[in-house]
């Protein structure tokens, strides 16, 4: 494999099409496989034999895929870019206290079996 170069608008787009939500390149996400934010001008792009393309997390030495990567750390209600990201996106906050974030009842998660 190899990495490629692509014109922004064309890199935005294979962003798009795997990860649905890019608004530019300048877009800031989180990914989960190293806990670290990066902006979609970072995102690498290999290309395997067969002409594959392939997206890789933005952050040196990190191989995460648009799979591990989110808006913002959901998994931790007391991250300072969790809490701004809700600030700024207040419609998300009921997503978020619905799902067990910060603001929620604190419920039962146990799954009986």
């Amino acid at each position: 494999m190899k990495y490629v170069d692509f014109p922004h608008n064309k890199k935005l787009n294979l962003l798009n099409e795997h990860d649905g939500d890019w608004e530019n390149l300048e877009q800031s996400k989180w990914c989960l496989h190293c806990s670290q934010s990066f902006t979609g001008l970072s995102v690498r792009v290999e290309q395997d034999d067969a002409g594959k393309l392939w997206l890789e997390c933005g952050t040196p030495g990190c191989d995460g895929s648009p799979i591990d990567w989110a808006p913002y750390p959901w998994w931790d209600p007391e991250h300072p870019a969790t809490k701004d990201y809700l600030e700024k996106h207040p419609e998300e906050r009921k997503k978020f206290e619905d799902a067990g974030g910060e603001g929620a009842d604190g419920g039962d998660d146990e799954i009986p079996f």
